[in-house]
């Protein structure tokens, strides 16, 4: 009897254990009002302010990601203008090793251009710009912007067109989000395979395959190709090379067999014999005597600008800063003129000095269809829809005490009919 009423006890304790559980998963499967559910959480986060993007390894689903348009090139919308752009040429035959420099056979290139965007969304939709979406066309080739933040090497003495791609701003993410009525401004570089493709200059910069407008930078090639083809003689009255650094100037290199010679300006034919004769004279040398060389010819050119050209006079200043019994006297044909050019907004594109003790630089006018060479007295000036070009070259070559270093700066002012208005330059020349 004592046995039969502890099994009905057991069975009865089963069932309310039972019956426990049960309820138990039951209230499980129902939340209360008071507590969100994970995906309720979700939904209040996503409609943060804040938008970002998933990569493609997250598992979202296409519906998380945000509307975000991509651009297509609108007048009156979404536009990208180029407000300038470089051409730059380097070459050397350095091999670097553990702890020098030294010359080999091999010349290596890199060919380079760049170009300065203005890009801005006018409507009214945030627009994601990829800048691996410009891309560069020369005839069947296309170029991708290279790694936005190479470094140039370069003499720092060197101080101009490379010096001013250092300070340019450069557009380095490969995603931005472009806000309604929001400018994005820099520039992008690329490298181009070779010295040929570089100057057929034959480029077509394209978003999504749609090309930028670009009848200004036309119409700028044309300009250059007057600046890089003119002889400077006429100008700045100065054949282009010093055969000894000692004013033995010439219309050629007297010496061709000999490095030593030096630059007093430079155009596209000055820049050539430079990089033929290290063609040359390379494979002259033995192994174990090899000289360093290393050449750069940079452009850097601004279209369609409305311009106002004027001076200032520090001859006083500088009068009185070299007025001391120990103080030189300037041999030069300028004293402290400081030359100043500025666009229609206001802006200053440039300014330069020049040297007041050295006759090492110079500027000169067109005048009549004559060039004449600066004169204190010059009015200001005016030019509408100008093209201005800036050149920088340098050639460095040698072996140690026997290595010749020319430097040259030129700033070219060109009008509409691409007439030259104005040409400055500068020079430096060493030996060591």
């Amino acid at each position: 009897m004592k046995k039969l009423s502890i099994i009905c006890l057991l069975v009865v304790v089963i069932i309310l254990i039972s019956g426990c559980i049960d309820g138990e998963k039951t209230n499980s499967k129902t939340p209360t009002s008071s507590q969100p559910s994970i995906n309720e959480t979700s939904k209040e986060t996503s409609a943060s302010p804040s938008i970002s993007i998933p990569s493609p390894s997250d598992n979202y689903s296409s519906a998380a990601v945000p509307d975000i348009s991509q651009p297509k090139l609108i007048p009156g919308e979404f536009e990208i203008n180029i407000t300038s752009y470089y051409f730059v040429y380097l070459r050397d035959n350095h091999e670097i090793h553990e702890y020098t420099t030294k010359g080999a056979f091999d010349l290596v290139e890199k060919n380079y251009v760049m170009y300065n965007l203005s890009i801005k969304n006018n409507g009214t939709n945030t627009l994601n710009f990829s800048i691996n979406k410009l891309q560069l066309h020369a005839g069947d080739q296309v170029f991708t912007p290279t790694d936005p933040g190479m470094i140039f090497q370069y003499p720092k003495a060197w101080r101009y067109v490379l010096s001013e791609i250092e300070k340019e701003n450069r557009l380095n993410n490969t995603l931005s989000l472009l806000h309604p009525n929001q400018t994005l401004k820099g520039f992008v570089i690329y490298r181009v395979d070779n010295y040929t493709t570089l100057f057929n200059r034959s480029f077509s910069l394209r978003y999504n395959t749609t090309p930028i407008p670009s009848t200004f930078v036309e119409k700028s090639l044309e300009a250059l190709t007057v600046a890089e083809q003119f002889d400077y003689s006429i100008a700045f009255k100065t054949p282009p090379y010093d055969n000894n650094m000692w004013k033995d100037y010439s219309y050629y290199p007297t010496k061709p067999e000999s490095h030593n010679v030096w630059a007093n300006w430079v155009n596209r034919t000055v820049f050539e014999y430079y990089k033929k004769y290290d063609e040359i004279s390379l494979p002259k040398n033995k192994p174990g005597n090899m000289p360093l060389t290393t050449i750069a010819y940079a452009v850097k050119v601004i279209p369609e600008q409305d311009l106002t050209i004027f001076h200032t006079n520090h001859s006083i200043d500088y009068e009185e800063r070299n007025s001391g019994p120990y103080s030189k006297k300037s041999e030069g044909k300028y004293k402290g003129t400081q030359l100043y050019v500025v666009n229609d907004t206001g802006e200053e594109l440039f300014n330069k000095s020049i040297e007041p003790l050295l006759d090492d630089s110079g500027l000169a006018i067109l005048d009549n269809q004559i060039y004449r060479p600066f004169s204190e007295n010059m009015p200001q000036m005016l030019i509408k829809n100008a093209t201005i070009v800036h050149f920088s070259f340098y050639s460095i070559y040698g072996s140690s005490f026997d290595t010749r270093f020319t430097f040259n700066n030129q700033d070219i002012i060109l009008d509409e009919q691409h007439n030259i208005i104005l040409a400055r330059y500068d020079h430096y020349k060493l030996v060591s």
